[in-house]
């Protein structure tokens, strides 16, 4: 019995360790996946968009999200309560919706300003942009799966702890990586869609006009549906190397500015529900 009681003892902190290393990854991996989910997909389309830094807000995010998410797990294994849990994970989905709307409002175009300050003068972001509001929503969209991924932690390591195979052991975690990809695609249409689609429709615009340059037999109907119109008034600067970044947009994120720069030559055009209306240079 004595011996019994030793061995137990010194299991308990070996076992104590691993669930809360488990949760700790837990929390790192549902982080990980809620940044890819947000920004994964996005930063691929600005980098085929010619976008200025594709793969800054996904960066910023990644960090972000994994010491969140590794708060979240860890305190949750560390309380070993599910309804800690769902209250660690709860207070994370308010951090998450905050990045969701600061992230392309406020922190990416502060480093960018502070990484290439000649565009970082150009950039008018409003003040009212209904931080709040939006941030609340996104709040409300994100809580209830991060409820879920908090009420289901502690069962689902438990298995994965015990499990004696490689696959037992990882497969719990993908659990919480679909739950939380599928918050992440839902915030997606709060801003970083209306910023994006506004980057690949002008880009798209463009690149139709360098292709056509030297051709006279151009489709006008097709030339009309690319908004081609909107760069009559800077083709002079148009050519292929080009990087394009949101400069300014109003409340409803239906006028969109967005900055070219070609070459050496910054232009300002804006995109009105993702159809490029006009152009001009800017000095």
């Amino acid at each position: 019995m004595k011996a019994f009681f030793i061995k137990r003892t010194e299991v308990r902190p070996e076992m104590i360790r691993s669930r809360r290393l488990t949760g700790l990854i837990y929390g790192i991996v549902s982080g990980l996946a809620f940044a890819t989910a947000v920004w994964g997909w996005d930063g691929y389309i600005l980098s085929r968009s010619h976008a200025y830094l594709p793969w800054l807000s996904l960066g910023v995010a990644l960090d972000y999200c994994a010491i969140v998410g590794a708060a979240a797990g860890w305190l949750t294994a560390r309380f070993e309560s599910a309804l800690w849990g769902s209250f660690f994970w709860l207070a994370s989905a308010l951090l998450f919706a905050w990045l969701v709307i600061n992230l392309p409002l406020h922190i990416s175009p502060f480093l960018v300003s502070k990484i290439n300050p000649q565009l970082g003068a150009l950039l008018n972001y409003p003040l009212n942009a209904d931080i709040g509001f939006r941030t609340g929503l996104a709040a409300v969209w994100i809580a209830p799966f991060m409820l879920v991924v908090g009420l289901t932690q502690l069962p689902i390591t438990e298995s994965s702890i015990f499990s004696t195979s490689f696959l037992g052991k990882i497969i719990p975690f993908f659990f919480c990586i679909v739950v939380i990809s599928l918050s992440g695609s839902v915030v997606d249409s709060l801003i970083n869609e209306h910023f994006r689609d506004a980057i690949k429709s002008l880009d798209n615009t463009i690149q139709f006009t360098l292709d056509n340059q030297n051709n006279p037999q151009i489709d006008e109907t097709l030339s009309r549906r690319m908004n081609a119109s909107s760069l009559n008034g800077v083709k002079e600067y148009v050519v292929q190397s080009r990087y394009l970044f949101v400069g300014k947009y109003d409340n409803t994120f239906g006028e969109i500015h967005v900055l070219i720069l070609f070459e050496n030559q910054w232009v300002d055009c804006t995109v009105i529900y993702s159809q490029p209306a006009y152009c001009k240079g800017v000095d």
